[in-house]
């Protein structure tokens, strides 16, 4: 489902699928690409290009409630309507004791789950008495590596003591976590090794560059037009972006009809062919950013695979790249065997039954500040020196580690 909401005087009008023409004719009046408007800021500071605001009189709270309830609403129409899943009665009575799970990107926390607890409230996904025991987070790598454990050749290689990544390639980010098998055997162990990394490099990211490179080439013709770049990207996006190799010559987007020719500028019969070069560079920026995040990730560990999932992770030669890159270090690339475009949604409902992942790296040092009996080691703070009655000298400020950062 597109993540499209087009509005019309602050007020919704549709829906996914059902705002994509809006979306092509005005995208001003379209909330798109707004999941990174509440990105922290760490990762808003790393986008190369600015965020698309959203419409006039619409604030991110409000898109992101129209979206779910709309996502919500129709789940709700697709099982009533299929008397062999569910009835009326039945969702009526178990409404109240549904468990919501929603998948965040690795590098979101309490912040932005609080926000979407509050959008799960007012979308009416859950009762604000029901969030805070019936709604649960999970990243979208953990989601993902149970989905690779239930769909994929995943148990035909793990093995106790087996290290591995999961790299989960999605629309705006790309969340890659480590993990180390403590037990092979049903069910599952998996234990986080280090820290996990989230960068923003997903397929949106290809596409934009893509509507560089066409606005360029179709600069000084009729094609340069908002509508004709709108319409070869949509192509783009569904087919050449998707089936693109190394080495592929021809690289065909099949966007208008026999009218629409060209030969100045390459248009034949509605179809325009690009070059290799010319498609590499749309993935050259998202896939430098992610051969980056995952060898900070994997470097001095003894890491055997590297899992791919996620819709971006379908694309045949990010896979490429990323072999070329990690394969000279015996890393090998695994990709699911389902589709995977899905594989944080109903990863995160295989996750709910299972709980594979047993240990989590922590991602902040945690601990308190404390009284301590001063000695040598603190020279720097003698003159935050205190005697106690006892007669105990000790120094204030002192940070005691509870937990420390992976």
């Amino acid at each position: 489902i597109p993540t499209l909401v087009a509005y019309q005087y602050g007020e919704v009008q549709a829906c996914g699928e059902e705002a994509v023409e809006a979306f092509e004719d005005d995208k001003s009046t379209v909330a798109h690409y707004f999941k990174l408007h509440l990105h922290p800021d760490h990762m808003k500071r790393s986008l190369s290009r600015p965020i698309p605001p959203l419409p006039p009189n619409v604030t991110l709270q409000q898109a992101y409630t129209d979206i779910m309830s709309y996502m919500f609403r129709h789940t709700r129409e697709f099982f009533e309507s299929r008397p062999g899943y569910i009835n009326t009665n039945t969702w009526s009575r178990l409404q109240n004791s549904m468990e919501i799970i929603l998948a965040t990107p690795n590098g979101w926390d309490i912040k932005e789950q609080g926000f979407l607890r509050r959008v799960a409230i007012r979308a009416g996904l859950i009762s604000s008495s029901g969030a805070e025991t019936r709604l649960t987070f999970i990243t979208e790598a953990e989601a993902s590596i149970h989905f690779a454990l239930h769909h994929g050749s995943i148990r035909n290689w793990l093995r106790q003591g087996a290290m591995f990544a999961v790299v989960d390639a999605g629309g705006s980010t790309v969340d890659s976590t480590l993990y180390v098998c403590k037990s092979a055997q049903t069910p599952v162990r998996l234990e986080e090794v280090a820290s996990s990394k989230c960068v923003q490099a997903g397929g949106i990211f290809v596409d934009e560059q893509a509507e560089i490179v066409l606005k360029q080439k179709f600069r000084n013709s009729r094609f340069g037009t908002s509508e004709y770049i709108a319409a070869m990207i949509r192509v783009f996006e569904l087919k050449t972006k998707r089936l693109f190799t190394a080495g592929k010559s021809s690289n065909v987007i099949d966007f208008g009809g026999p009218g629409d020719t060209d030969n100045a500028v390459g248009v034949r019969r509605g179809k325009v062919s690009l070059t290799a070069a010319e498609v590499a560079s749309c993935f050259a920026v998202p896939i430098k950013d992610i051969r980056d995040s995952v060898r900070s990730l994997i470097d001095s560990r003894n890491v055997q695979y590297l899992v791919l999932v996620g819709g971006f992770g379908e694309s045949t030669y990010l896979r490429q790249e990323l072999e070329s890159a990690f394969g000279t270090r015996g890393v090998s690339v695994i990709v699911a065997e389902e589709p995977s475009r899905k594989a944080a949604a109903e990863g995160a409902s295989i996750w709910h039954i299972t709980h594979n992942v047993k240990a989590r790296a922590a991602r902040y040092t945690y601990g308190m500040h404390i009284w301590n009996d001063y000695t040598d080691t603190y020279r720097e703070r003698f003159d935050l020196r205190q005697t106690k009655p006892s007669g105990r000298v000790v120094v204030d400020g002192i940070f005691s580690t509870w937990v420390k950062k992976c």
